[in-house]
């Protein structure tokens, strides 16, 4: 068992809080708060203070804890896979190359100690919180989606924002470019449902692993036992043809009507704005959980958003793929400071067009990038002022600045310029690469190099109480890992 992820067999949210414990990753409030706006606005409060999980263990109107911000660093989610936040990136690509394991089925269930049927389902019950001022209401941001694809019968996986519209429904916002939203598009074909199930609170790599964005052939489930390092144990649902995992805090059984589509939002998002849309309709069957269910949410305006969306999976896609067209790549960085749409992208050049082929690559590689700034690989990706520095004595606008306009865009940016087709709404924007790398010949060497034999101090001999050092403002990121 791995100390800090809780790797093992039958590994659940417990055993990877149990590594959490007593450390300044996890810190427990016993005193009573209100549910939704209390819990949020406290720990958007401790994200500058090293972004902890935290679990209030009182919380009015339920007997069940809620956990928020568990994925608010980088190293934290390295951590739920057994390997340093360095490694997760490269850890994760090979993950899934390897051969999955098959999953573990069992006959019963800690999340099937109480299930709820029928007229006896009532969202009301469970602790959802409205997290922004404006949110138009009560959102699930936690919840692990479970449908299967008709195409392979693989089980597919995602994270969606769902909005609570009445006591047994609720809207399900899938893009029509994400796998949910393919199969939504065929199920309304066809003129079906999809039977799905919506997984709230397990270990991390079962969030993880939803975000990894895999060939549809692929099984999230599969993959998640590949990323525990043991099957995932998994249970048939009790009122759809699903399985899912044996070792889930909370699971919220039912079918979507993907030709019942009703208004949603608006709702705070990653870009710290507001969106709406359309969206298929849910309706609850069942709500299966432990009998001291964790309920686990998800703070949309917080790093832990960022945090698991962007990494491992959008970093480790974008740096495979730039990768494959520059195979000098050492690391890519998609910063929090730039919304999800910037990246930096460290390379060692072997020919001088290098750097604008990464930038070109990952634009094509991911959408959502605005801007792409290319570094040598001296520059420390996780370090904004490095980077920012190399912008401003490495680049000349005239040779090394790459413009594309009308581009796809995404909608969640408030500057990108919106419109209306015949299939919906359209998005386009602007981009910019910046080639901040160093000719191959002719380019001045760097001063700030130690003498040599000094490139690595440690300063444990010459400062008595290492504790009292404060990181400069722009290394904490860097340095939380």
């Amino acid at each position: 068992m791995d100390e800090r992820g809780g790797l093992m067999a039958g590994a659940d949210l417990r055993t990877y809080l149990d590594g959490l414990r007593d450390t300044p990753d996890l810190i427990d409030v016993s005193r009573s708060v209100t549910a939704g706006a209390e819990v949020s606005a406290v720990v958007k409060a401790l994200e500058p203070f090293g972004a902890p999980g935290v679990l209030f263990h009182s919380v009015e109107g339920t007997d069940l804890p809620v956990l928020m911000g568990l994925f608010g660093t980088r190293a934290r989610i390295a951590s739920a896979l057994g390997v340093p936040a360095t490694a997760a990136l490269d850890h994760v690509l090979a993950v899934q190359r390897a051969e999955l394991p098959e999953v573990r089925r069992v006959d019963s269930a800690p999340v099937h100690d109480v299930v709820v049927t029928g007229e006896d389902i009532d969202f009301g019950a469970l602790p959802i919180a409205t997290h922004s001022r404006n949110d138009a209401g009560a959102y699930i941001t936690s919840g692990v989606v479970v449908a299967r694809d008709p195409q392979t019968g693989s089980i597919n996986t995602g994270m969606y924002r769902m909005m609570i519209t009445g006591r047994a429904t609720l809207t399900v916002n899938a893009a029509p470019d994400h796998d949910l939203g393919r199969i939504f598009a065929a199920a309304r074909e066809a003129g079906t449902t999809v039977p799905v199930a919506i997984v709230i609170g397990h270990h991390p790599a079962y969030a993880i692993a939803s975000q990894l964005k895999n060939p549809v052939a692929l099984d999230a489930h599969r993959l998640t036992g590949a990323l525990l390092g043991a099957p995932l144990e998994v249970v048939d649902a009790v009122s759809v043809d699903l399985e899912v995992p044996a070792g889930a805090e909370i699971v919220i059984e039912g079918t979507v009507d993907p030709g019942r589509r009703e208004s949603e939002g608006p709702f705070g998002e990653f870009s710290y704005y507001y969106g709406a849309a359309q969206a298929p309709v849910f309706t609850a069957s069942a709500i299966t959980r432990r009998s001291d269910a964790i309920f686990q949410d998800l703070h949309p305006t917080h790093s832990e958003h960022l945090c698991l969306w962007l990494y491992p999976g959008r970093e480790a896609r974008l740096l495979d793929a730039v990768r494959r067209s520059v195979p000098g790549t050492t690391a890519v960085r998609i910063p929090f400071s730039g919304g999800s749409f910037s990246a930096y992208i460290a390379v060692r050049k072997r020919r001088d067009g290098d750097g604008k082929q990464a930038i070109l690559a990952a634009f094509a590689a991911d959408h959502f990038l605005k801007h792409v700034y290319v570094v040598d690989d001296d520059i420390d990706v996780r370090d904004d002022a490095a980077v920012l520095w190399s912008l401003n004595v490495r680049f000349q606008a005239h040779r090394d600045l790459v413009t594309l306009h009308d581009a796809k865009g995404i909608r969640m940016d408030p500057s990108a310029r919106q419109f209306t087709t015949p299939n919906g709404t359209d998005t386009t924007t602007s981009k910019l690469g910046f080639d901040t790398t160093r000719p191959l010949e002719g380019f001045p060497e760097r001063a700030d190099l130690p003498p040599h034999g000094f490139e690595d101090v440690d300063l444990s001999r010459y400062v008595a109480d290492l504790s009292v050092l404060e990181p400069a403002e722009h290394m904490r990121e860097r340095m939380s890992e």
